[in-house]
């Protein structure tokens, strides 16, 4: 009952954390209630007792898991058919195919039940096998049960993989080993499998797409050869390379204007490197063209749907016009969708689930496959330069999140006393290690003090980073360790778009400027039919900025990005920008300050440039591989055994470990071998089952264990000689597939 226990509970904690990983918060102590009730059942004996106590655990489990749940919190949908029950499980397994996980289990019953019913069942089936010996069953079981969550998950596959492995050997291990010998043994060897099942997940070409890579898995096992492109969004200081040629990842046809395409937005900047912390706000059901519940930083025109035109978005009302773009998914692999300005509507019915994000990011359940096009109606503000010098530098709650660096919220411009209650700030002994950030504090304050509104605030860091300050665009910028870009504003003043537009973001925030870091691409290449190709090397970074009544508008410190319209970047060598506020004209700038490159190369790292498949090899594969795996440890382990026992000079033990060396062979053929079998009960098995003769072997050994002193070091030699022939021998007998069942057989370690 206790080695039933052993071999049971470490597969049940693992299954059980891999589908509590799907919730947070995570009910740790319901699981833990339907575990304990699933272990039950393999601790009565067999036989109707043990099938009495599985029906009365399944009765308790259901209780905790369905009667026990807040389902009034759930609107229920009138068009079950399964049954309540049935049917909540079946909404809970739709619904994590629908949503971004972690999913919070209180408002999603449903599923919660989901998570609780599999951590019962999985943890039920691998009980029952354990406790009816039958561990590579009961392996499989666990390496699907953590298999399915980690489906879902994905971003761990790896470790979730070599864990699952780990647990999946530890059954037989537990079962089988009789020592501690053994158990040591047999541990060393699960855990060599596991460490190379993983190295080789993140070492070779197909492990990195399928061996432990559980979200890859693909049954129809198919692939394309057509290159495919990847990219980092969050920030990177090490340094780019581009590939020589150019991939096209998608077109955009519609806006006669240039404009970004934004990918994503990187809204938390902390340990000197911005990063995206997105919140889902909505979700968008494939089907029909949909508009997007408004979010809160959007102007309040454009957020009254009244003032949008019905049942067609397409169409200008009211001040309010909305840009149309129909994107063509070329090379792009991500599930992150490109679109300009604010999004406010979707064509979704060729995507499926779409999510809608807070940072005005659109994100797909699924990454759009080659060929596949869609259609979004964004809000692209467009005010005049001085529009946005009039705008108030007041602001909403809802920016607040936009102030913050290294999580702590800088006051918003033009409060009263700013530059004290700052001064305070990095002076609180609290912020010790924040104050790193001072240098770079210091010189946002000095090259915009001058400025009077939030607007002159943005363009006197946008023209020093583009041209006043010296800086340089360079894509093997000298690397630094900490604080780069500290070190990037008072040192190096060398990089590329992250550098200066995870710069200029962080300043403004220390300003009181709502500021954050939009990545994507520029606008690419306009054709004559009106459509604009984007190629890998148009990547890219750049700023935006909130304006009261007009929402975020994009600027772009980055040298040699080139001078663009209003309505692309407002950047201070916009010509109206520039009369608006006596600025210098960047056309002048000094050779060194601009790019020496063409204007509308990209900035951002390509992760994984041209040539790849976008799918990962079959299910049929990735268990051949695990199958080698299995049968190496296994042969591994048992030649370890084997040697084990023969580390002695004693003669007598040497005969003792060359005798369980045969009964081990026999077993693993099938053979029926008391454990306390001697020399003749062997010699008779190997004649009546193999047809051969033994009394060689059983004359040498006998010598070696019963004969007199001086005789017994030659018995002992010849008796392992004498095993050697008569194994290879009746290896000689039997056929190629007798032979690998004796291979991967692990009976003879039952007796170990």
């Amino acid at each position: 009952m206790g080695r039933t226990l052993v071999a049971s509970l470490l597969p049940a904690l693992v299954v059980g954390a891999a589908w509590l990983a799907l919730e947070d918060p995570r009910r740790v102590g319901e699981a833990l209630a339907v575990a304990a009730l699933a272990l039950l059942p393999a601790l009565v004996p067999a036989g109707a007792r043990r099938i009495g106590a599985a029906a009365v655990a399944t009765v308790g489990a259901a209780w905790l898991v369905f009667a026990a749940q807040p389902w009034e919190l759930l609107p229920f949908r009138e068009e079950r058919v399964l049954g309540p029950l049935f049917g909540d499980v079946a909404h809970g397994i739709v619904d994590f195919y629908e949503v971004f996980l972690p999913f919070e289990p209180t408002p999603n019953p449903e599923m919660h039940a989901l998570v609780l019913s599999a951590i019962f069942g999985f943890t039920l089936a691998i009980g029952l096998l354990v406790s009816a010996r039958r561990p590579i069953a009961a392996a499989a079981v666990t390496v699907a049960g953590v298999g399915w969550p980690a489906t879902l998950l994905g971003g761990t596959a790896i470790a979730v993989g070599a864990v699952a492995l780990a647990a999946a050997l530890a059954i037989p291990l537990i079962l089988r080993a009789s020592t501690v010998r053994t158990a040591l043994a047999g541990g060393l060897v699960g855990a060599l499998v596991v460490a190379g099942a993983a190295w080789t997940s993140s070492a070779t070409t197909i492990a990195r797409e399928a061996a432990l890579d559980w979200e890859s898995w693909d049954i129809r096992g198919e692939t394309s050869a057509a290159p495919s492109v990847r990219f980092a969004w969050e920030s990177n200081y090490d340094g780019i390379e581009f590939p020589a040629e150019r991939t096209v990842i998608f077109t955009v046809t519609g806006p006669e204007q240039a404009t970004y395409w934004r990918a994503s937005t990187l809204n938390l900047f902390t340990e000197d490197h911005w990063f995206e912390h997105l919140l889902t706000l909505g979700r968008v059901e494939g089907g029909s063209t949909t508009q997007l519940p408004p979010g809160q930083l959007i102007p309040s025109r454009v957020s009254q749907r009244r003032n949008w035109a019905e049942p067609d978005p397409t169409r200008t009302a009211r001040g309010v016009g909305l840009i149309e773009q129909e994107v063509k998914v070329g090379a792009f692999v991500d599930d992150h969708l490109v679109a300009a300005g604010m999004p406010l509507a979707i064509d979704a019915r060729r995507l499926g689930t779409v999510f809608q994000l807070s940072g005005n990011v659109l994100r797909a359940l699924e990454s759009p496959r080659r060929g596949t096009t869609y259609r979004v109606w964004s809000y692209v503000p467009d005010p005049t330069p001085a529009e946005l010098a009039a705008a108030r530098g007041t602001y909403p709650v809802a920016v607040s999140r936009y102030l913050e660096v290294d999580g702590r919220e800088f006051p918003p411009y033009g409060v009263a006393r700013r530059a004290d209650l700052v001064e305070q700030f990095f002076a609180d002994p609290s912020y010790a290690d924040f104050r790193r950030y001072r240098p770079m504090y210091d010189v946002a304050e000095g090259v915009t003090r001058a400025a009077d509104t939030p607007y002159e605030t943005v363009l006197a860091l946008e023209s020093w980073l583009r041209q006043e300050g010296g800086f340089r665009y360079d894509e093997s910028p000298p690397r630094l360790e900490r604080s780069p870009l500290v070190g990037f504003v008072t040192r190096t003043k060398a990089g590329y778009c992250q550098h200066f537009a995870g710069a200029m973001a962080a300043m403004l925030r220390m300003l009181g400027v709502p500021a954050r870091v939009a990545v994507g691409f520029a606008s690419g290449t306009k054709r004559a039919d009106n459509t604009w190709v984007v190629t890998d090397h148009d990547a890219h970074a750049w700023v935006e900025v909130w304006f009261r009544g007009h929402g975020w508008i994009a600027f772009d410190p980055t040298p040699g990005r080139g001078t663009f319209g209003g309505s692309y970047s407002f950047a201070s060598d916009s010509n109206e920008a520039v009369a608006a506020l006596r600025r210098g004209e960047l056309a002048d700038a000094p050779p060194d300050a601009r790019s020496p490159r063409e204007p509308d190369a990209g900035d951002l790292p390509v992760a994984v440039p041209g040539g790849v498949d976008e799918r990962a090899p079959s299910l049929v594969a990735i268990a051949l591989l695990l199958g080698a795996l299995w049968v190496v440890g296994v042969g591994v382990g048992k030649a370890l055994v084997r040697r084990a026992r023969y580390l002695s000079r004693d003669p007598q033990r040497v005969a003792t470990a060359s005798r369980r060396e045969l009964e081990g062979f026999l077993r693993d053929q099938g053979v029926e071998v008391s454990s306390n079998a001697g020399f003749a009960s062997l010699q008779i098995a190997v004649h009546r089952e193999l047809g051969l003769d033994g009394r060689p072997y059983t004359i040498a050994a006998a010598r070696a264990r019963f004969g007199p002193p001086g005789s017994r070091d030659r018995g002992a030699a010849a008796a392992r000689k004498e095993l050697r022939r008569l194994i290879r021998a009746a290896r000689g007998e039997l056929s190629l597939w007798a032979r690998f069942r004796g291979l991967v057989s692990v009976r003879s370690l039952r007796a170990a």
